[in-house]
């Protein structure tokens, strides 16, 4: 696969910087179209193949940010790359070098050079887990308190922080024993049983009456498919998921997809029946 650049910068207005950024015809190949520039609140990722074509791109946000009154944060402004072996990626923007890093956290997830969903989800459920804590003594262990009241109160609170970014997350076998594992030991407190009860998994959820949170994240990801399937061709989020990236694949059992996560083979074939 193509080694790629990634590049965050944080500002105060972004209006007509995309365009301009955009003309340049740079960035990530996705098959027929690329990806050059994302956005988010007041946060910009900008992504190319190469180290000349980011600093291009980078030196044409910063002319078009200085056009506009606008000021780019060197500051809170980081590069990593995405490769195999180490790369060096040196940028350089108002005669100041742009620090590289090979991990940082941007909106909530680790970004690292060499991705790992597993380390990703269990910061998620670290969190998730120590939420959990707090409500032990005042809401789980609570005598006059409904269980069926409990069980809303961990969907609306609990499970969200173990699932966020689930629907474009790949899933992996390690990643889905996780979130099992986690999810149970809330639903048996809630329920006041612990593993000496000997009490199977699937009984504690019907009695909660919650849905196993791996399927449930498996129907999340099925309607984000469908949502993003109905966006113009244009529109990036469909660039993304349609798209292939360029290049040749690693030797080796190629990575998990994100597809594999939510489709069997069957629902594969059926799908190209329907599009063909």
């Amino acid at each position: 696969m193509t080694q790629g650049y990634f590049l965050v910068v944080s500002y105060s207005v972004m209006d007509r910087i995309i365009e301009e950024v955009s003309s340049l015809n740079i960035g990530y190949r996705m098959g027929q179209k690329r990806i050059s520039m994302v956005c988010y609140a007041d946060d910009a990722a900008i992504f190319a193949e190469t180290e000349d074509d980011l600093q291009k791109q980078l030196h044409r946000f910063y002319q078009v940010s200085q056009a506009m009154n606008m000021t780019v944060s060197t500051e809170k402004t980081k590069s990593i790359t995405f490769a195999k072996d180490p790369v060096r990626c040196k940028l350089v923007v108002q005669d100041k070098i742009i620090e590289q890093v090979s991990q940082f956290k941007y909106l909530g997830m680790d970004l690292s050079s060499h991705h790992d969903p597993a380390k990703d989800l269990r910061s998620q459920i670290n969190k998730a887990t120590a939420m959990s804590g707090c409500l032990r003594q005042t809401i789980w262990a609570n005598e006059y308190m409904r269980w069926d009241s409990k069980v809303k109160i961990y969907k609306t609170c609990i499970r969200p922080i173990m699932t966020y970014r689930i629907e474009t997350r790949e899933e992996t076998h390690k990643t889905k024993s996780m979130l099992r594992v986690a999810e149970m030991k809330t639903l048996r407190t809630i329920m006041g049983k612990t593993r000496r009860d000997r009490i199977k998994n699937t009984d504690i959820r019907e009695q909660c009456e919650v849905q196993d949170i791996v399927r449930w994240g498996r129907q999340r990801k099925r309607g984000w498919y469908a949502h993003v399937r109905r966006m113009d061709e244009r529109r990036l989020p469909r660039i993304a998921l349609e798209g292939k990236p360029t290049g040749k694949r690693e030797p080796g059992r190629p990575p998990k997809r994100w597809k594999d996560s939510w489709q069997s083979t069957s629902q594969e074939l059926l799908q190209r029946t329907h599009q063909n």
